[in-house]
């Protein structure tokens, strides 16, 4: 009798530990973690493996792929969160969701018909020289994109991350092997390519079954219509965001070298690891948010997350940025250790990048998204500018400049217009002096020298950034974990 009552109070301890939310962001971080690992742990071997003049060709080539699956996307996703999520009727929302995705498959259709006879028109106008058929790889991978994005949106509004879980990881573990295949087969940048398509197709393949499984395929002529209002601006706004993504590395090709692109890409990735972590919290908060906001104290409890995000936002980019120049110099090659002189400066462009998606809520609160259309073209207008002034004095560091200074206003813009939509009660006090603690721990950082050091000052700032934090009641950690923290 005592062991059943032993076991019980197990069960209910460990479901209140584990409640639905955290199962879900777990799952999503060991996706996340499993898919972008598995990649930057393939990085090693690829650089070793490529120049730096082919690593910076491949960097160029791959932009190809960010400003064409803007256009493909056509910000559907988005779409999806706003019409299908608002709908109260599970029936409603699984027609709405059948709709956007038949909008999806069709533009998929179009764009991978298009872009296999277009290829040999458009080659000659994209940078680092790819071939036709480097070209056509790429806009066949744009065109399964759309058909990938909305079912992993419609998994996460559902709360099915362990199907998220099985897609996105098993994606990345075929397309790693692969690479390691092509390129040990001296297929170099092409095979690259070759594997990003094959995983992508199987990946999309099995989610176009469970989409239609659950939702099947239905067009409606006036949910196209206000998919279309709705996104437009969302297109707009990426095509003219891609100056603060992509364009950099053309800037760089143009103006410097392939092995400065080399160099600024190595950094990057390494740097994007603060955006990877964040996406356990935005994969769950994301779909939510207008959820919550049409709830009860909606307002108040909207401001509450944004501010956890926060947290984990800062607490996530000094993990990134103390421990990623020791990486670098450990694990990749001599010709690439110059990146780890940039990584701490991006890892903070990430971090103003993840703040204006946390705070840009109001923003997309209403039937059109214009008003982010003007904030990027003003920035993206400043950040262009930057670069092209002063990336022929300045090389790489040019670049870094401009990206934070665009990356900077973004965030305040978006802030303040999202305020007049959506005037939400944020402790701005309180975050500005945790953002000053943890800009004091980067500038520790960038003293210390060695993998060891760095793990110590690493401990020692996110301690410190969590105890400040409960102090400044930003986050409210256990009791049980408070004492141990503080007792260490």
């Amino acid at each position: 009798m005592n062991t059943n009552k032993l076991v019980n109070r197990f069960k209910l301890t460990s479901d209140m530990i584990l409640s639905p939310n955290i199962k879900q962001g777990i799952l999503y971080g060991a996706s996340i973690a499993l898919m972008k690992g598995v990649s930057l742990l393939i990085l090693p071997f690829v650089a070793n493996h490529l120049s730096t003049e082919e690593f910076g060709r491949l960097e160029v080539i791959s932009t190809i792929a960010v400003i064409g699956s803007i256009l493909v996307g056509m910000g559907l996703e988005d779409t999806l969160f706003r019409f299908a999520g608002s709908e109260k009727s599970a029936l409603k929302r699984r027609n709405t969701a059948a709709e956007i995705f038949t909008l999806t498959l069709i533009i998929a259709f179009f764009t991978l018909l298009g872009g296999w006879y277009l290829a040999p028109l458009l080659t000659p106008y994209f940078p680092g020289g790819p071939s036709v058929y480097e070209v056509r790889i790429l806009l066949s991978v744009l065109a399964l994109e759309g058909a990938i994005a909305v079912p992993l949106g419609w998994l996460r509004m559902n709360d099915r991350a362990l199907s998220f879980f099985f897609s996105t990881t098993g994606r990345a573990l075929i397309q790693s092997l692969l690479v390691v295949i092509f390129v040990m087969s001296d297929r170099g940048v092409t095979g690259i390519l070759e594997a990003g398509l094959i995983a992508g197709l199987l990946q999309a393949l099995l989610l176009i079954v469970l989409q239609l499984r659950d939702c099947g395929l239905k067009f409606n002529q006036q949910t196209s219509k206000r998919a279309f209002i709705y996104s437009l601006p969302i297109v707009a706004s990426g095509l003219v965001a891609f100056g603060l993504n992509g364009m950099d590395r053309w800037v760089l090709a143009e103006q410097a070298t392939l092995t400065d692109v080399a160099q600024f890409g190595i950094a990057a990735k390494f740097a994007l690891a603060m955006v990877l972590l964040m996406q356990p919290f935005g994969m769950w908060w994301s779909p939510r948010r207008f959820e919550v906001l049409n709830s009860d104290d909606g307002k108040q409890k909207v401001a509450k997350y944004i501010v956890l995000g926060t947290v984990i936002a800062l607490l996530i980019t000094v993990v990134v940025a103390l421990i990623s120049p020791a990486l670098i110099y450990w694990l990749l090659p001599a010709t690439y250790h110059q990146a780890a002189q940039y990584v701490v400066a991006i890892a903070l462009i990430m971090l103003l990048k993840e703040l204006v998606e946390l705070y840009n809520i109001g923003c997309f609160n209403g039937e059109t998204t214009s008003s982010q259309l003007i904030i990027n073209v003003v920035s993206t207008i400043i950040g262009i500018s930057l670069m092209l002034w002063l990336t022929p004095l300045y090389q790489v560091w040019a670049v870094i400049f401009s990206l934070l200074m665009a990356q900077l206003i973004r965030l305040v813009l978006f802030y303040q217009v999202s305020q007049h939509f959506l005037s939400l009660a944020y402790p701005i006090h309180s975050l500005l002096l945790l953002s000053l603690l943890s800009a004091l721990w980067l500038l520790v950082g960038a003293q210390v020298t060695g993998l060891a050091l760095s793990l110590l000052v690493l401990v020692c700032a996110v301690v410190s950034l969590l105890l400040v934090a409960q102090q400044l009641k930003l986050i409210s950690l256990p009791n049980t974990l408070l004492n141990k923290v503080a007792s260490t």
